[in-house]
């Protein structure tokens, strides 16, 4: 059976949802994905090897399904375990575009789309746009980055070799190497830092 919260002496769970309130919300997660995928409640019964009425009692939170069949449910709905009982709100940030900070210095007008720490402590996305004749100092830095070019051409340089870039083209380098940018043509482009662990 999925395991829900202890309840108090007054016969309340803490701080948290009772656990008749878990099990509608496990149901309704269900449902929800179930009806995404334009399954019938027959069909995904018979794929989980229980009866209709066992999975409407599942839904509708009137019974608690135990791991095996709460395991074989969330296989055929293409969805790890994990996002069928847990709790709380998803996080979602939105980063404005007026809020996005700038790298480096303002002039220089690459945005970080996704600051470390956002995703994961190693990781920054940035975003710019640039005009013909721009050009980015060699630098270094402690990671790896990659950049996928959206429009334009520029030449990206490391430890003293060129690469040619054009729109449609990624670059992944280590960044523990000399590095610089020259802007052959307007760009616009989208780039990752993954820093060193």
């Amino acid at each position: 059976m999925v395991t829900v919260p202890k309840k108090n002496k007054e016969g309340r769970v803490s701080g948290k949802a009772q656990p008749a309130e878990i099990l509608r919300r496990i149901g309704a997660k269900i449902r929800t994905e179930r009806n995404r995928l334009g399954l019938s409640m027959e069909a995904l019964a018979r794929k989980v090897g229980i009866s209709k009425m066992t999975l409407h009692r599942i839904e509708t939170g009137n019974t608690s399904p135990s791991v095996i069949t709460l395991t074989e449910i969330s296989f055929h709905l293409k969805q790890p375990i994990e996002s069928l009982i847990k709790e709380g709100e998803p996080k979602v940030v939105l980063i404005e575009r007026n809020r996005q900070d700038t790298i480096m210095d303002p002039e220089s007008g690459i945005r970080v789309l996704a600051p470390r720490g956002l995703i994961s402590d190693r990781m920054t996305i940035t975003a710019a746009e640039l005009e013909k004749g721009v050009a980015i100092e060699p630098h270094s830095n402690r990671g790896f980055e990659w950049a996928y070019l959206i429009k334009g051409r520029a030449v990206v340089t490391v430890a003293d070799k060129e690469y040619q870039i054009t729109a449609g083209d990624a670059i992944f380098y280590d960044a523990h190497f000399t590095h610089s940018i020259k802007v052959k043509e307007r760009t616009q482009y989208v780039g990752l830092f993954l820093k060193d662990g």
